[in-house]
């Protein structure tokens, strides 16, 4: 009798559309974020790619409505379903680049850290806590930590 090898944290059974459990769970998390992103006043558009099953969300933003001036800023969403769940949320513009992220990284103790780009290729990293626990607690969150960090720049 031979047990069975297992290749990821969890074992999902295929369901009959084709997903998983996880991917459905990240789906829907992804659908909370891209509904918060477009009540929020600086999001001009927010959408899930692939269209089918949500892997990430990608909004453009438009800051000059919090008084910043940049062109073409986007935040980018990904998601995964663990517990606790681990996520990034990553803003980009010509000038500047940072995020706020809930995962494994090197860099810092503990999971959940802001990330800033400091020069070409390099960041700088600092750990943080997050106050949220939902997906759209946590996408008002950082949008909240992101018109901070454009306010003083």
């Amino acid at each position: 009798m031979s047990t069975p090898h297992r290749t990821c944290r969890r074992e999902y059974r295929q369901r009959v559309d084709g997903g998983t459990p996880f991917s459905s769970d990240r789906h829907r998390a992804l659908r909370a974020v891209i509904d918060a992103l477009r009540r929020h006043p600086v999001v001009t558009a927010a959408r899930g790619q692939p269209p089918s099953t949500f892997t990430e969300v990608s909004a453009t933003l438009a800051p000059h409505r919090w008084g910043y001036h940049a062109a073409d800023a986007t935040l980018r969403v990904t998601w995964q379903p663990l517990a606790p769940p681990e996520f990034a949320f990553h803003y980009s513009e010509d000038s500047f680049d940072c995020g706020w992220h809930r995962e494994p990284n090197p860099h810092v103790d503990g999971d959940a850290h802001y990330q800033e780009r400091v020069g070409t290729d390099e960041y700088r990293y600092e750990p943080i806590r997050f106050d949220g626990e939902t997906a759209p607690e946590l996408t008002w969150e950082v949008m909240e930590r992101l018109r901070k960090r454009l306010d003083g720049r």
